[in-house]
């Protein structure tokens, strides 16, 4: 399993931060390689998710957020689909909140793990995810009022 840590500090409300994440249908606006996140029907705890690049490199899962706690943690895994697990934490600071994003996850089989393979999943993922949470920081730092941090 392989299991990434990535933090970014946005200078913004911690409140505003999490409310946008907590919202998991917003992740492919910042995550490149999310296609979609649907919640599923009848539940705000299941949602089914498509990663990749296109067919036939996109693999999907079901994930159940685990444990939420308003303003602090969401934690999730998966349910079915690609196994992995991660949390998203935030920290209040002096600029307004430290988000740190922790995923785990078993690389995929077939042709979308064979790509991984040869590119150097882990450097990929490092890679990748910085560049998502820098577009989460820019995007949330652009999109919320600045406010006065006491």
């Amino acid at each position: 399993m392989i299991e990434r840590s990535i933090e970014v500090e946005v200078a913004a409300p911690l409140a505003a931060v999490y409310a946008i994440w907590a919202d998991l249908e917003n992740l492919p606006r910042w995550m490149r390689f999310v296609k979609s996140v649907r919640i599923l029907p009848g539940t705000e705890d299941l949602s089914r998710w498509q990663f990749g690049l296109a067919a036939p490199l996109v693999v999907e899962w079901t994930s159940r957020i685990t444990r939420r706690i308003p303003l602090r943690l969401i934690a999730w895994e998966s349910v079915s689909g690609l196994t992995n697990r991660g949390s998203a934490e935030f920290f209040p600071t002096e600029r307004g909140c430290r988000l740190k994003l922790t995923l785990s996850f078993d690389s995929p089989s077939g042709l979308a793990g064979e790509f991984l393979q040869r590119l150097g999943v882990e450097r990929w993922v490092d890679e990748n995810l910085i560049d998502d949470l820098r577009r989460f920081q820019s995007l949330v730092e652009q999109d919320t009022p600045r406010q006065p941090v006491a």
